[in-house]
């Protein structure tokens, strides 16, 4: 059976003009995994991991109850935020 051209150890790489093209991350322009990059990621494992907190911390800010004696739930927008309550 003949093996790939374009694969190293049982993976295939995305190759361009001779030379591999491997992500780089937007805060730290680390490179990372191209898997990572084809689930639609775009930054390395710990820029990843603080984007994350960011976003958590924030979303954690926008709840509110949305009626009477009822349970605080998320608010993602400024049309939520206005009719929260009514």
């Amino acid at each position: 059976m003949p093996k790939d051209c374009g694969s190293s150890l049982g993976r295939k790489e995305n190759i361009e003009g001779g030379r591999m093209n491997i992500p780089q991350c937007f805060d730290c322009g680390e490179e990372f995994s191209p898997k990572r990059k084809a689930l639609g990621y775009e930054y390395c494992l710990e820029c990843g991991e603080s984007h994350a907190h960011e976003v958590s911390e924030h979303r954690k800010k926008c709840t509110a109850p949305l009626y009477n004696k009822g349970a605080y739930q998320y608010v993602g927008s400024m049309q939520d935020a206005r009719n929260a309550g009514r």
